[in-house]
């Protein structure tokens, strides 16, 4: 499971922002079969310059998850945000990965290793 939190100063407004959506959506299916994604719009005066219509995906995964994984990941959310918003330059696409091991995350009231060891006996 992932849970991806996407923050961006570029105003996306109605189909817009649904388009685009549907677009990192997509682009995150082909890695993942269990996600959550949220959006997070920033308004550009709370942005440093270099920040302004920059998207920012930090992405929440278990340390174990494999570095191709993490590259395609990377190539496909970076294809998606240029389809969906078109290419606004140099380091305008960044992904940032926080990394939370078993011990560090719960689903629906058990910690993640609880669960796990249930599951094997």
């Amino acid at each position: 499971m992932s849970t991806i939190f996407v923050a961006t100063s570029i105003n996306l407004e109605g189909e817009e922002k649904k388009q685009f959506l549907d677009t990192i959506e997509g682009a995150v299916a082909k890695v993942f079969k269990c996600y959550s994604i949220y959006y997070t719009p920033v308004p550009k005066e709370n942005c440093s310059e270099c920040a302004k219509d920059q998207i920012t995906f930090f992405v929440f995964v278990p340390p174990y998850m494999e570095i191709e994984r993490r590259r395609e990941l990377i190539k496909v959310l970076d294809e998606a945000a240029n389809k969906a918003v078109g290419y606004r330059g140099e380091l305008k696409n960044i992904v940032i990965f926080k990394y939370h091991d078993d011990e560090a995350c719960g689903v629906d009231g058990v910690l993640r290793a609880d669960a796990k060891a249930a599951a094997e006996k």
